[in-house]
């Protein structure tokens, strides 16, 4: 059994205790590193970063389906539980990083759920203010719980001050990322 951490063995639950800190393992079909050796360390750290980040956007999949959700369902509930109040449907696309014609679908779709409310905006014919209902405050507090959870499993080997610096790496990338010309 190969490891995260250079421990070997395992609780059953794909954990090694070594009496300090809880250390992943891996199963032999799971490869963590690249499949083709990277030229430079820029390289392999941008292509680290994105496959890791297709990693965790296929678990995130998985984890949602099996809830009964999807990652943009979530993502949608959540924002609107962060917003300081109603949000218009461009005002939320843009909070979501999504094109305004993407999220008419689901709108749609939670709303025939009873999860979100659409109402008119006084002096805008076109315009609705997207608030939560009571069952979709519910909703999105279940999901978050669980959520959370997972987090808390995925970060449990980071130290405190290795979460901090990973956020900080990884709002440097997105600010050299935005600054491309590409």
């Amino acid at each position: 059994m190969a490891t995260v951490g250079g421990y070997h063995g395992s609780d059953g639950n794909g954990y090694h205790d070594s009496g300090r800190q809880r250390e992943h393992t891996l199963s032999e079909n799971v490869k963590p590193d690249f499949p083709v050796p990277q030229a430079t360390k820029a390289q392999e750290a941008l292509v680290g970063f994105w496959w890791t980040s297709l990693l965790l956007k296929k678990k995130a999949q998985k984890f949602f389906k099996d809830l009964g959700s999807s990652e943009a369902h979530f993502n949608l509930l959540a924002t609107l539980r962060a917003a300081d109040g109603p949000l218009t449907q461009s005002e939320l696309s843009e909070r979501l990083l999504v094109d305004k014609s993407n999220t008419s679908g689901l709108l749609d779709r939670m709303e025939a759920a009873g999860v979100l409310r659409r109402n008119k905006v006084d002096g805008d014919r076109r315009s609705y203010h997207i608030t939560l209902t009571d069952r979709g405050r519910k909703l999105v507090e279940t999901l978050d719980a669980q959520y959370t959870g997972m987090v808390d499993k995925a970060m449990a080997d980071f130290a405190e001050v290795e979460k901090a610096e990973l956020v900080r790496l990884t709002r440097k990338l997105r600010v050299a990322l935005l600054a491309l010309d590409v």
